[in-house]
């Protein structure tokens, strides 16, 4: 048994990946140098777990299962586009959600459950967001940024969450190969 990089995410659907896509292409006409999230790979992440034992799979979905038991199938709307930390000085371009109270109590139960089996909590409250690209410089960027200030009231749709995912990340030379590991079913 080795280690694997791993993470808890919702999975987007493809219809709003297809608009998220169109809207990233866009961006993309900008000579910025930014390292873009391949469509198929952008999710909306609930806990980042690092480095696990593989062994410790079925423990932690343990957890997820627990920290989920309370929580239905409910809806997340897509909407705005932003960057991390400021437009000053952005490292992440990223495609919001409305303010989601479920998902935000999804989110920390996690976050809970997982510290409990050892996981850091994490520092900073949850914002959802599915990330579209990483800044590498500022060559440019400027023009990036007026693509991405005309659409901030980007509307992506909106979805039923069914499941939390647990996924493997290999870090491959041609980018993240993301690998659904186990599926945990909202109950009805």
């Amino acid at each position: 048994m080795g280690h694997i990089r791993a993470f808890i995410a919702i999975e987007i659907p493809g219809k709003i990946l297809d608009k998220i896509t169109g809207i990233q292409n866009e961006m993309k006409q900008a000579p910025a140098q930014i390292s873009w999230v391949k469509p198929g790979n952008i999710h909306l992440t609930l806990k980042f777990l690092g480095n696990i034992d593989e062994s410790k799979i079925e423990e932690i979905v343990s957890a997820i299962e627990r920290a989920s038991a309370e929580i239905l199938p409910f809806d997340i709307f897509i909407k705005r586009l932003g960057v991390f930390p400021n437009f000053k000085r952005p490292r992440v371009i990223w495609v919001g959600t409305e303010q989601n109270e479920i998902l935000a109590r999804l989110a920390k139960n996690i976050d809970m459950n997982m510290s409990q089996l050892g996981f850091a909590r994490e520092k900073r409250g949850f914002k959802a967001h599915l990330t579209l690209g990483r800044v590498k410089g500022v060559r440019g960027l400027t023009e990036c940024l007026e693509i991405l200030d005309i659409n901030k009231e980007f509307n992506g749709g909106s979805f039923i969450a069914k499941e939390v995912l647990l996924i493997k990340s290999d870090l491959k030379p041609t980018g993240a190969v993301y690998t659904p590991l186990r599926r945990i079913k909202l109950e009805h």
